[in-house]
């Protein structure tokens, strides 16, 4: 996983806040939000919460297993949600082990739907639960993460695509129900090598070179991701819910 080895620091942060913000070096970073990250067991997960704690927002950060079921969520982000007064977004980077390793679809078992598909499945429906009360005081926004692979498929990944879809349409059929009180659901799309253990065996070559080229530093390749994370949590995305972002550098170049 591209992330794995990347430190993101705090001036790293700031000048990525200044050249995403349209107004120049003087300008100030977005105002710091509450925000809780979901998945720090992953590499993904942890280099999010790293990078919005350097910007100086308040974060905190949950293994995915404390969502494993409904009565652990509650209990787990419920404390958060007690122990900040508040929250303002919660962003989930969450990939069960069965869904990660590659398997053919004439052997997936009973017990790698229930682990793969109906555990993820369960962490987000979970978390999403547990955290409405709080998102709906506070017009709050959700972002989640998830690899191309939702969209696209992949040889050896056909659980795994089933799921991350599955996800990516939760969050835009709860984008429809919740955006009338204020709160907004996005997905990140992100490179099927930084979430898959084995993305060559899904056949990643379909996908076109990418657009911003295929050199992009680990740390440049991090910062996008950070920031893209800001700006759909943050208060310049307003007008945005139900959306699938793209931050693999254009290589996933469809709708």
């Amino acid at each position: 996983m591209f992330l794995s080895t990347t430190i993101l620091t705090t001036r790293q942060i700031h000048s990525a806040w200044v050249s995403f913000w349209p107004m120049g070096s003087d300008a100030q970073p977005p105002t710091p939000l509450k925000v809780l990250v979901l998945g720090c067991d992953h590499d993904v997960g942890c280099s999010i919460a790293d990078g919005l704690s350097g910007a100086g927002w308040t974060v905190r950060r949950l293994d995915a297993t404390a969502a494993r079921t409904q009565a652990a969520a509650r209990a787990d982000l419920g404390s958060i949600v007690t122990e900040l007064g508040g929250l303002d977004a919660l962003v989930v980077a969450s990939w069960n082990p069965a869904l990660t390793t590659p398997k053919p679809i004439e052997s997936i078992t009973d017990a790698d739907i229930t682990e793969g598909w109906e555990a993820s499945m369960q962490t987000l429906i979970w978390s999403l639960q547990a955290s409405f009360p709080a998102l709906s005081e506070s017009k709050g926004r959700v972002a989640v993460v998830l690899p191309t692979t939702a969209m696209s498929g992949g040889s050896h990944y056909s659980l795994a695509a089933a799921s991350f879809e599955a996800q990516r349409i939760l969050m835009k059929a709860t984008a429809r129900q919740w955006g009338p009180g204020g709160v907004r659901l996005n997905a990140i799309a992100i490179a099927p090598e930084s979430v898959l253990d084995d993305a060559a065996v899904s056949d990643v070559h379909y996908l076109a070179p990418a657009a911003l080229g295929e050199d992009r530093s680990e740390e440049q390749r991090s910062l996008d991701l950070v920031r893209a994370v800001a700006f759909l949590i943050g208060e310049q995305s307003s007008g945005l819910t139900g959306q699938t972002v793209g931050v693999d550098g254009g290589r996933w170049l469809a709708p």
